[in-house]
């Protein structure tokens, strides 16, 4: 267990060459499934699944499961920026979230900038725009909902 938090909060495995122990970087990317908060894994954010038809299970093909990976690990890579104009919108919501919620931390924002990212370029945007800026925001309220 202290090996895997290890690698999900520093993404560094140790290995063990019975000699020396060395510590390498990785770049893996973790999504964990439970029925509830695990004490073991730390996770930096909790999503309480809620399906929409709960007598569908429809089976996901490893050919479709790879497919989404591969789709995700592209989105990872592109680069992607705040255009100056939006980038105080970006900063005031930050300290206005940031004023209502004192629990909120550097990883929460940093989060939210992560998620505002991954939605400009899963939408095939380079550029951070108002509009994506607000799904993020919404997507957030909606997620903190469900924790209630």
């Amino acid at each position: 267990a202290k090996l895997l938090k290890n690698l999900l909060e520093c993404q560094k495995v140790e290995y063990d060459f019975h000699y020396y122990k060395m510590e390498m970087t990785t770049d893996v990317q973790m999504l964990i499934f439970s029925e509830g908060k695990s004490n073991i894994m730390p996770a930096d954010l909790v999503l309480p699944f809620q399906p929409s038809q709960v007598n569908s299970l429809e089976v996901i093909t490893p050919e479709t499961a790879e497919a989404w990976r591969c789709y995700l690990a592209t989105c990872k890579s592109l680069t992607h920026s705040i255009g100056q104009d939006l980038q105080q919108v970006v900063e005031n919501d930050l300290v206005a979230a940031r004023q209502t919620d004192r629990s909120l931390g550097s990883q929460d924002l940093s989060r939210l900038l992560t998620m505002a990212r991954m939605m400009s370029v899963s939408y095939g945007e380079t550029t951070l725009s108002l509009e994506h800026w607000q799904m993020v925001l919404e997507l957030e309220r909606l997620r903190k909902e469900r924790l209630k």
